[in-house]
């Protein structure tokens, strides 16, 4: 059977742990290293990594002399932080690394891409769906209440039932006058209909 150890894919392997004693490149290990640490790391790891990295931040944008700079770029770990991009500006934040000039240029570019978007959003669509524009598909037409085919349906309650699954929608303090719809989306429209016609009544 296969053994997986995704902590295998992170950074912090680069170093070496403090803690336990594993080497760049090897996985941490528990209890005097009878156990293999496989799916992270120990803090003190992640703590040696990470001043490595603001290191290295410091190294790039102090100014020093370039040969220098290369040699003691050359003795710290790869960068691993996809540079330039929204996915790099949030390695940053999730590494606690300052995040470098051209990460947030991106974060930038995709939040005016995002309101660009929203301009031709109506104060609602900002509010309720984040300015998000588009042409909505349309529906399905459902004939319901006075628009349905079927004899009978929206007719008042005051005459017979219609017919036998009519059911009779009337709501209290409605302007609406009690009616006969088909069960579904009819019977739905009309309570609603009523209900809509009866918010005025309570308000005044």
């Amino acid at each position: 059977m296969k053994v997986t150890a995704p902590a295998l894919s992170l950074p912090q392997l680069s170093v070496a742990c403090p803690s336990c004693g594993a080497a760049a490149g090897r996985l941490c290990t528990s209890h005097g290293g009878t156990r293999i640490r496989r799916s992270n790391v120990h803090q003190p790891r992640t703590a040696a990594w990470t001043a490595l990295q603001k290191e290295k931040i410091q190294a790039r944008v102090a100014h020093v002399d370039p040969a220098a700079a290369r040699t003691a770029l050359a003795k710290l770990p790869p960068d691993t932080i996809e540079h330039g991009t929204t996915r790099g500006y949030s390695q940053h934040r999730t590494r606690g690394v300052p995040s470098c000039q051209p990460c947030r240029d991106a974060i930038n570019a995709q939040t005016r891409k995002r309101e660009a978007a929203r301009e031709g959003a109506s104060e609602a669509q900002k509010r309720w769906n984040r300015g998000h524009v588009g042409t909505p598909t349309a529906p399905a037409p459902v004939p319901t209440g006075r628009d349905c085919t079927v004899a009978g349906c929206g007719e008042l309650a005051s005459t017979p039932r219609p017919a036998a699954r009519m059911v009779r929608v009337a709501v209290p303090g409605s302007r609406e006058p009690a009616r006969w719809y088909c069960p579904g989306p009819c019977r739905m429209y009309g309570e609603a209909l009523a209900e809509v016609r009866a918010i005025g009544d309570r308000r005044g």
